[in-house]
């Protein structure tokens, strides 16, 4: 006679809800680096050594670790330095152009004639 049978345990054999609680537990470390630009990565290390344990723990602490990816809105730009005296901004380009050009030096556009 068996001392452990699944028939006293109904449960936890199969139940979706364990099933689907496992599957969200191995797959924590891609959902943590679902932001981060080394996703793909990460999801493909959790996928193919995840099982190992020490993959999963490695994938953890890289999801953990990685830095989150700037929106596009916020990636560092050059900034416009401000314009010299007697000088102003090129309304097509927005680089400097001197005082009295007729035309910018960057792209070519014709300034306006309140600006010359």
């Amino acid at each position: 006679m068996l001392f452990f049978s699944f028939r006293f345990f109904p449960f936890f054999h199969f139940h979706p809800f364990f099933f689907l609680l496992s599957l969200f537990l191995y797959f924590l470390p891609a959902y943590l680096a679902r932001n981060k630009p080394d996703f793909t990565s990460i999801l493909l290390l959790n996928l193919l050594a995840g099982w190992t344990f020490i993959g999963w723990i490695i994938a953890l602490i890289w999801a953990l670790t990685a830095k989150p990816q700037a929106p596009a809105s916020y990636v560092a730009t050059s900034a416009p330095q401000p314009a010299a005296a007697g000088s102003f901004f090129c309304t097509a380009c927005g680089k400097t152009c001197a005082a009295g050009a007729r035309f910018c030096s960057s792209c070519g556009a014709a300034l306006p004639v309140t600006q010359r």
